[in-house]
Order: structure tokens, then C-alpha cells, then sequence
């Protein structure tokens, strides 16, 4: 018998930096090891335009708790931004989705 991989979270820590703007850190938690890839998508918009920003790649997790994937730096305009992260296992299998705000 094959015993069950641990369950992925997908989180989006979000912090305020100076200025106006705002890091994003598309981080994953599971108590044991996991692999696979990952897409995180930036979208903004200011003064009417919407511009994204994609990501991705592998990514390999040894040891149980969080795994922080990349790093981005946006502007907090005032008509806002989103995020979404999906991770995917060495099968291609979706193992978390999560979007902020």
C-alpha cells in the first residue's frame, strides 16, 4: 500500500512596504516532503490599464512547514491588484489554488 502524501496549503503572504507599496510571497506548507511546480500570477491596475505579471517554475520541499516560492514588488494603486496562486504535483495533479485579496 502507497501511503498518502501530506496535504499542500497554498498561501499569499502580502506585506505593505514603504511608498505604496506592497511584497507578495506565493509560499506552500505541508509537513513533509513535496515537489513539483508552481504559477503565480500579479495582475494591477492603475489609471485604467491592467498589466500581469506571471511566474513559475519547480520547486522542491525537504523538510515539513513553509517553503516561500519567489518574491514580487508591486505598487498598491489605488484601483488595486490581485493574486493567484496554483501549484501543481510531479503529475501535473493541482494540489492547491488560493487568490488575494
Amino acid at each position: 500500500m502507497i501511503a498518502a502524501l501530506p496535504p499542500v496549503v497554498c498561501i499569499i503572504e502580502h506585506h505593505k512596504e514603504s511608498a505604496g507599496a506592497m511584497t507578495l510571497i506565493p509560499t506552500i506548507e505541508s509537513d513533509g516532503r513535496r515537489e513539483g511546480t508552481y504559477q503565480f500570477e500579479i495582475f494591477s491596475n492603475a489609471n485604467g490599464n491592467t498589466s500581469s505579471n506571471v511566474q513559475g517554475g519547480d520547486f522542491q520541499k525537504d523538510d515539513p512547514g513553509r517553503l516561500a516560492l519567489s518574491r514580487s514588488t508591486v505598487s498598491v494603486s489605488p484601483n488595486g491588484w490581485s493574486a493567484r496562486l496554483t501549484v501543481y504535483g510531479p503529475d501535473g495533479e493541482k494540489l492547491c489554488v488560493v487568490s488575494v485579496p
